[in-house]
């Protein structure tokens, strides 16, 4: 099947962020934040190395979304690469439930907004904006190529700074799977709802801003791997 190679990248990828990122708040703590940054944006960009001529190794639904919205991917390649995605990101927040237990510290990396700190639409704002910031870089540094082969540094950086920013706010999630999976390992849905439309919401309108502005080619490519990717070597 012509999408075999891109939904196994997809999966693997989706579930080392999430083993990974959410592993190392449940190890570290969640005011370690530099290291739980580090920890986010380093996974994404060494699977954007592995995976990024099979998938574009976005491991993450809302820039799906974003892609497809701005033309560079077709809806029907996107609803199976979505849902491969989340299942990743709950396997990886099992197989954390698994090692550390029910007990485990710091809900498993779990997402949820600091109402010490902001409002509901405090972190709602955040994580929209953050997410419209992420999916823009993937879209021009990946996509529109302009970072050529730094594309998957510049991506990883983007998902660094957002938590850097408000990761004690949100977790910095930027990610409907990252939101997602550590929720059905603890059992804890109340807030991601809320994430996941802030999320949407941000990769859509990045989406719709490099349609209209930024995208010249005016036909949605297939997910296989010739697919623009993230590791592509040329500008």
């Amino acid at each position: 099947m012509r999408l075999t190679k891109p939904l196994l990248a997809e999966f693997i990828g989706t579930f080392a962020l999430i083993f990974i990122g959410a592993g190392a708040v449940t190890v570290l703590g969640p005011n370690q934040i530099a290291g739980i940054a580090l920890a986010h944006g380093l996974v994404i960009m060494a699977f954007a190395y592995a995976y990024g001529k099979d998938s574009g190794s976005y491991i993450n639904p809302a820039l799906i979304v974003a892609a497809v919205i701005a033309g560079e991917h077709s809806l029907l390649d996107a609803i199976p690469v979505i849902l491969v995605q989340l299942l990743g990101g709950v396997a990886g927040a099992e197989s954390l439930l698994l090692i550390y237990g029910p007990a485990a510290p710091h809900h498993l990396g779990a997402t949820m907004i600091d109402l010490h700190r902001t409002s509901l639409m405090g972190g709602f704002m955040l994580e929209a904006i953050g997410t419209f910031f992420l999916a823009n870089t993937v879209l021009n540094s990946a996509l529109r190529g302009t970072a050529g082969a730094l594309a998957p540094l510049a991506i990883g950086m983007t998902v660094t700074v957002c938590i850097l920013a408000f990761g004690p706010i949100t977790g910095g999630s930027v990610n409907p799977a990252r939101t997602f999976g550590p929720a059905v390992a603890t059992g804890n849905y109340s807030e991601v709802g809320l994430y996941v439309a802030a999320q949407l919401l941000g990769a859509a309108v990045s989406g719709l801003l490099y349609r209209l502005v930024w995208n010249r080619s005016g036909k949605a490519a297939p997910l296989t791997k010739e697919t623009p990717n993230l590791a592509a070597a040329d500008a």
